[in-house]
């Protein structure tokens, strides 16, 4: 809490008391951008009706009591505190500019009460310091600087450009139709439907409601936030998501809940829970994950353990570096899935899947669908493989690409140098590769698909 002092009328000095950052930021450029006007004339308001001094170039009001104003004329600046340095102004202050003919005004004020402003058409700045401070722009069309301390402050942004810091209060903050810039430092609510709106969090704990091409900075925890169709979100800490219109991004985040009414694309997250009605572009996730869209294109990272359901549709999985596994075994579309250069496993759904291994070690498991592909490519292989479940489901085919098997013979030598114990058969190829087959004793020819 800061006190900021400007010259006030007949030369006497105003202090205004803020709080905040920003606010003290705006109020120091306030008071430097007073000290340089040219023949600046500074004149007292009294509560009721006011009009700018006629002999006035430029006009500065100054409140020092409670009440309600009305300013008319061209005044540009207005500035509310008191005249005693260690006091603050006490007693609500109302402030209505609707037939202030300034094109730009700027406002400094600090009460205990709070103050309450009316905008008209212009453009301004307005610094609302203590107290708990009211901003009225809703259907007028300038563009506002707004900025406001640690009171529970409401603001309704103008249509239209705005920028909004609402404090460390709980705020309550409308947004207009045009484009707008919103920092939350507090625990606050955010609406806004009509305009382009890139929202910052910063206090945690805030619901944020806004529409299509909107922009969201979570950089906290426990936020709820809905964008409609474009919108993206860089994603917080336990905060839940909702993207309601056609399409909608989040990038990282950290045991997230989302919900996508059409098309998602996550990037980076980590634990996350994700609905999508549509389909979902998941690049490079990781750890605990659930993840239930219509279909799926996933890429992995180091660390992913996913649980996966496909409604319905064609879905594919691709492993990266490090141990990865994900879990179709609820699924009821088709997945093909690749995996990557670690230790991965792979457990299909109920339709006929496609399960691929990586240069890393590998268990794959069909899941309760039949006529599932198993298969490994030469020069893309070479590790340690198991397929728990071969034998389970009518159909299951081992397919084994590029090692020539097919010729002379090369099925039939790898087949009878196979090794069974336990009840389980393991073979080894040229590359290195090794597959183990859980519970089968019996392997035969028919059950490999070459090339």
């Amino acid at each position: 809490m800061a006190i900021t002092t400007v010259v006030g009328a007949s030369g006497q000095i105003l202090a205004v008391t803020v709080d905040g950052a920003q606010a003290h930021a705006l109020a120091s450029q306030y008071s430097s951008a007073i000290a340089g006007v040219s023949g600046l004339t500074s004149y007292d308001l009294v509560p009721g009706g006011n009009s700018s001094p006629s002999n006035a170039s430029v006009s500065q009001g100054v409140i020092t009591q409670g009440g309600s104003y009305s300013i008319t004329g061209d005044v540009a600046y207005v500035a509310a505190g008191s005249y005693a340095p260690t006091d603050t102004l006490n007693g609500a202050v109302s402030i209505d500019l609707s037939n202030d003919t300034a094109s730009n005004i700027k406002l400094l004020t600090g009460s205990w009460v709070g103050v309450s402003v009316q905008a008209g058409n212009q453009n301004g700045v307005f610094i609302g310091g203590v107290g708990n401070n009211t901003f009225a722009g809703t259907g007028k069309t300038g563009n506002w600087n707004i900025a406001t301390g640690s009171g529970n402050d409401t603001i309704s942004g103008t249509d239209g450009n705005n920028t909004i810091d609402g404090g460390t209060g709980n705020n309550l903050i409308t947004l207009g139709s045009g484009t707008n810039v919103v920092r939350s430092e507090g625990q606050d609510t955010i609406d806004g439907s009509a305009g382009t709106d890139t929202v910052t969090l910063l206090g945690g704990s805030s619901v944020v409601t806004l529409g299509a091409n909107a922009t969201v900075y979570d950089t906290t925890y426990a936020n709820t936030v809905s964008v409609g169709s474009n919108g993206f979100i860089t994603g917080g800490s336990s905060s839940t998501y909702f993207a309601t219109g056609t399409t909608a991004t989040v990038a990282g985040g950290l045991n997230d809940t989302i919900s996508a009414a059409g098309d998602f694309q996550q990037i980076r997250g980590t634990g996350n829970s994700i609905s999508v009605d549509g389909s979902l572009s998941f690049l490079n996730g990781t750890g605990n994950t659930t993840i239930t869209a219509g279909n799926a294109t996933m890429f992995g990272a180091s660390g992913l353990n996913a649980q996966f359901d496909g409604v319905s549709g064609y879905s594919l999985f691709v492993g990266n570096d490090g141990d990865e596994a994900i879990s179709a075994a609820s699924s009821h579309g088709v997945l093909q899935a690749f995996a990557g250069t670690g230790n991965t496993t792979v457990i299909g759904g109920t339709g006929a899947d496609t399960l691929v291994g990586g240069t890393g070690n590998a268990t794959l498991e069909g899941g309760s669908g039949s006529a599932n592909l198993f298969a490994l490519n030469k020069g893309a292989a070479g590790g340690n493989y198991t397929i728990s479940d071969f034998g389970s489901a009518a159909g299951n085919l081992m397919a084994l690409y590029q090692y020539g098997l097919q010729n002379n013979g090369g099925l039939e030598n790898v087949l009878s140098n196979a090794t069974v114990a336990g009840g389980n058969t393991t073979i080894a190829l040229s590359d290195g590769s090794k597959i183990t087959f859980l519970g089968v004793t019996d392997l035969k020819a028919s059950s490999f698909n070459l090339s």
